[in-house]
C-alpha cells in the first residue's frame, strides 16, 4: 500500500473537491429550467353516429342526443347494417 505524506493528503483532497465544485458548478449551468405546464385545451362532448367498421358517419352536438338516436336508428333500419351512437371529446373551437 501506498502512503503518501500529510502534506500529499491534503493536496489530493483539495483537488478533488476543486474537482467536485467546478463539476458540479457546470451541471447547475447546463441544466435547463422547467418551462411551465402547458394549460389543457377546454374539451366538448359530441355525440358521434358509426357505422358498424367505427367509420363516422354524422356527428350531433351534445344536447341533441334525441337527433342522433333517431339518425342511428333510421341508418340501421335503411341500410340494413348495425349503426351505433358513441360520445367523443374534441377541442372546442
Amino acid at each position: 500500500m501506498d502512503r503518501l505524506p500529510d502534506r500529499g493528503r491534503v493536496t489530493r483532497v483539495a483537488v478533488e473537491a476543486r474537482i467536485t465544485n467546478v463539476e458540479s458548478k457546470a451541471a447547475k449551468a447546463t441544466r435547463s429550467h422547467s418551462k411551465p405546464p402547458v394549460k389543457p385545451a377546454r374539451m366538448k362532448v359530441i355525440w358521434e353516429v358509426c357505422s358498424g367498421t367505427g367509420r363516422i358517419v354524422k356527428t350531433f352536438p351534445y344536447p341533441d342526443k334525441a337527433a342522433a338516436e333517431a339518425q342511428t336508428k333510421a341508418l340501421t333500419r335503411s341500410t340494413g347494417r348495425a349503426h351505433m351512437l358513441r360520445s367523443t371529446k374534441v377541442p372546442m373551437e
